[in-house]
């Protein structure tokens, strides 16, 4: 028989296990599938539906981690400024994802439709100032010079992040959720 500090210990095994392989899936999915695309450095990003996947399937804190471990190696690899993604990317995706893992964990489309556009609308808010606080100081990811943002351009950016990737959201996450639900017991 199983105690419960040994499921416990096995759980917690587990869930660092996802979060690894999940934040590393989200990377190499998210590097592979912006294209090139971006405004002011934030990337075309369909990559979400990962973290938005493991945060319904493994809960809020395993899929925010993962969303932050995985947009800080992409960002890493793509702009190379790993402060501005420890300030600014990894928390807007832990946020996010944690919002999405937390609430949706009982998977209904329509909270989740509703849940998902929160979290992304904050975590887009949340770039979209760090990018404008960021621009005061330094420059943006693929500039060399400091060019500071004004309102304008930090309005565009959040609404730039939320259109980019909430179709991604919306349209493939629920069937996938659906799909892998179905095929595999989760916890």
């Amino acid at each position: 028989m199983i105690s419960s500090d040994s499921r416990q210990k096995n759980r917690r095994y587990q869930n660092l296990a996802v979060t690894a392989i999940s934040g590393a899936l989200y990377a190499v999915v998210g590097i592979t599938t912006y294209f090139g695309l971006n405004f002011y450095g934030v990337k075309f990003w369909p990559a979400v539906i990962v973290p938005a996947t493991v945060a319904i399937l493994f809960g809020a804190r395993v899929g925010g981690a993962s969303a932050a471990l995985g947009i800080f190696i992409a960002d890493v690899v793509s702009h190379g400024i790993p402060l501005l993604s420890l300030t600014v990317g990894v928390p807007s995706n832990y946020i996010a994802f944690y919002l999405i893992g937390q609430f949706c964990r009982q998977f209904n489309v329509k909270k989740y439709l509703f849940v998902s556009t929160i979290a992304l609308a904050i975590g887009s808010t949340i770039i979209g100032v760090g990018i404008y606080l960021w621009s005061q100081y330094f420059p943006l990811p693929f500039q060399n010079e400091l060019t500071p943002m004004t309102f304008i351009p930090a309005l565009y950016l959040i609404i730039w992040t939320f259109l980019s990737e909430a179709p991604f959201l919306y349209i493939i996450v629920p069937p996938l959720v659906k799909a892998i639900k179905t095929r595999i017991q989760v916890n």
